[in-house]
């Protein structure tokens, strides 16, 4: 059985980056799209891991090929970094106690290990999470299952990181498009041979028997999610209009996506530096790993206290 373990909805609020953030969602993708593109694209389960949110996934639970997921962004309480843990098949109690701990990483990986909740690493060779190092991957690898050893969003460098480092430390290897707009869901996923319903697919994760495959990202699927997060919004703001001819909003989200279309090369220039950043993030985090493995133990020894 296959499942893209790595799915976004509008439920993941607005978007991260500024200026973006005051007006644009993380993501235009409903619960029921991703379920038919899901499905359409061959995966045999499907889950929605939204931004410490379950809303969107909760929508389909009562399907049986579904799984409740989310990405839970936990926090170092040391330093501005944040890790971001996939979650599988847990509950509303489960979830709500997550978000009440995710603040601390010494007090919410504990708890997930108690309650038995696959938990996997995403883009761990990703600068978006912070400035992770050697020592905080020690820190917090012994309390994880496995790794994102291929994101549909990031370079097949970064990818291969990921892989090197789950080979490494024995943990099991997932496939996650992280698709927030329609492109890559079901393009990049996990599977597990053999598996004939969730449960036993939950069972072949949690043995270790997860094959991860699919594509991997980079400049040109980042070029294409751009100019669908632009359509998305605009189109967003004309149904606004459409449906609420008073809602002010609706005509300031169509005229600014017009007017914006000329800005939208100077945005696509963003994307290529973005890659640059993370090429030179993902280098530095391989010469951190094989340089400082007496300070990474240090940080999980303290993690661990």
């Amino acid at each position: 059985m296959k499942l893209d373990t790595h799915v976004h909805t509008f439920h993941s609020g607005r978007a991260s980056v500024f200026p973006f953030n005051h007006y644009m969602r993380e993501c235009y993708n409903t619960p029921e799209s991703v379920y038919s593109t899901a499905k359409r694209r061959g995966m045999d389960l499907v889950t929605v891991t939204d931004h410490d949110q379950i809303s969107g996934a909760l929508e389909m639970a009562h399907r049986p090929d579904v799984l409740v997921g989310c990405e839970v962004t936990a926090e170092f309480t040391d330093v501005d970094l944040c890790v971001h843990l996939n979650v599988l098949d847990i509950t509303a109690a489960q979830h709500e106690e997550i978000q009440r701990l995710r603040n601390d990483v010494r007090q919410l990986m504990p708890y997930l290990g108690q309650q038995g909740i696959y938990t996997s690493l995403n883009h761990v060779a990703s600068g978006i999470n912070g400035p992770l190092t050697a020592g905080h991957l020690a820190a917090i690898l012994p309390w994880v299952d496995g790794l994102e050893v291929i994101n549909g969003t990031r370079l097949p460098s970064q990818n291969r990181t990921a892989m090197c480092l789950a080979q490494a430390t024995g943990k099991h290897m997932l496939g996650g498009g992280d698709s927030h707009t329609g492109r890559g869901i079901g393009l990049t996923w996990t599977e597990v041979p053999g598996a004939s319903n969730r449960d036993e697919f939950m069972a072949g994760l949690r043995a270790g028997r997860a094959i991860a495959a699919g594509d991997h990202g980079g400049h040109r699927t980042m070029l294409s999610d751009m100019w669908r997060f632009a359509g998305n919004f605009v189109t967003e703001a004309v149904t606004t209009t459409v449906r609420n001819p008073a809602d002010w909003r609706g005509y300031a989200g169509t005229f600014g996506g017009i007017l914006g279309l000329p800005v939208m090369p100077l945005v696509m220039t963003g994307a290529f530096v973005h890659f640059i950043h993370e090429q030179r993030f993902n280098r530095d985090l391989l010469y951190d790993l094989l340089a400082t493995p007496a300070e990474a133990a240090r940080v999980a020894d303290v993690l661990a206290a």
